[in-house]
């Protein structure tokens, strides 16, 4: 077994080295960096910035100010915002406070309001009502009521006394009717003289009551003119409509209403190597050329990120590094108008030493 076993080693001595061999070349063979794609040639390498010695080159893209704002609408009571009518276009410009959009509960919340202005006038009335008193005519009628069951008591009383003083020529069942009716009569002016106080008086807890009625009221009427303040959507900002993501009878979602972009700044976002990042100082200036670019414009730097990211622009050469660390430098462009229309284009950044 073992002189069988030796014959075989070595009948597979000469592949076993052969596989070897061809491990250890391959690890030694040192790696090479994807070769730099070749520049471009023709009209659009003339449109090119040509980099100075020293200068920081790296791919960038156009971004807005501080960057694109996304309007959105909130519904109320946990129901969702539907867009009732959109009053701008893709690209129109607008200015901060301008109208943009309304939801379609804006009639249903302006009829709020009117009910609640409505509440508030007749709760305003109502605390001068309060504050006022009786009628005129309502303490007059009473004054007259006053003095009528007067009247009747001093008859009853005159009627008692000359029946008195008949000793037994009136009988005591005759003396008891009478006495009974000047007791009815006397009541009868407690109740109206107390009535007549009544309507003369105004009480502070009425008016307190009226006034308290008077503030919620008026309460009311803020929160319904909020809600309906929420169904008109305005511009935060001057500035471009990019896009408008809802449209009338929609729903607006996660991704909001209506993209703005603000007209000015305009910047150049570079994404410039880790290792370029020490060189990079703010107020140097910049070139930056591109496709859609009829001649390189110029920049100058104003500022630098302080987080390192992973690159998102890639350049078309698959052969190029796609992983590379980079962090991003804004370079605010001298002439916004030039590129205002250009949001996320590619660009070609070189940063002058």
């Amino acid at each position: 077994m073992n002189h069988v076993r030796t014959r075989t080693l070595r009948r597979a001595g000469p592949l076993t080295a052969m596989l070897l061999t061809a491990v250890v070349a391959a690890g030694c063979r040192k790696e090479q960096p994807p070769p730099v794609a070749a520049a471009p040639q023709g009209p659009a390498a003339s449109q090119r910035v040509q980099p100075q010695k020293g200068a920081i080159g790296s791919l960038g893209r156009i971004e807005p100010g501080d960057g694109i704002v996304r309007v959105s609408a909130r519904g109320l009571s946990g129901q969702p915002a539907i867009v009732g009518r959109v009053l701008v276009k893709e690209g129109d410009r607008v200015t901060a406070g301008q109208v943009l959009a309304e939801l379609d509960t804006r009639e249903q919340l302006e009829a709020a309001v009117n009910q609640a202005a409505a509440r508030i006038e007749v709760a305003r009335r109502h605390l001068a009502q309060v504050q006022a008193g009786a009628k005129a005519s309502d303490v007059a009628a009473q004054q007259s009521e006053v003095e009528r069951i007067q009247s009747e008591l001093a008859n009853a009383e005159a009627e008692y006394k000359r029946h008195a003083s008949l000793g037994t020529n009136t009988t005591a069942s005759e003396l008891e009717r009478l006495k009974l009716r000047v007791d009815s009569a006397t009541r009868s002016q407690s109740a109206a003289k107390d009535r007549l106080a009544s309507l003369t008086e105004v009480r502070p807890v009425d008016v307190e009551t009226a006034r308290a009625e008077l503030e919620e009221a008026t309460r009311n009427e803020a929160r319904a003119r909020a809600e309906l303040k929420t169904s008109t959507i305005v511009a935060p900002i001057s500035g471009r409509v990019v896009k408008i993501v809802a449209s009338p009878g929609e729903a607006v979602g996660p991704e909001g209403l209506i993209e703005l972009a603000p007209i000015e700044p305009m910047y150049a976002v570079a994404e410039v190597a880790e290792f370029d990042v020490p060189r990079v100082k703010v107020g140097q200036r910049a070139s930056i050329s591109g496709d859609g670019l009829s001649k390189p414009i110029q920049g100058t730097v104003d500022r630098v990120g302080t987080k390192v990211l992973q690159n998102q622009l890639m350049r078309v050469d698959p052969a190029n590094y796609s992983d590379a660390r980079v962090v991003e430098v804004w370079i605010k462009v001298d002439d916004p108008a030039a590129v205002v229309d250009l949001i996320h284009m590619r660009v070609e950044v070189v940063i002058q030493p």
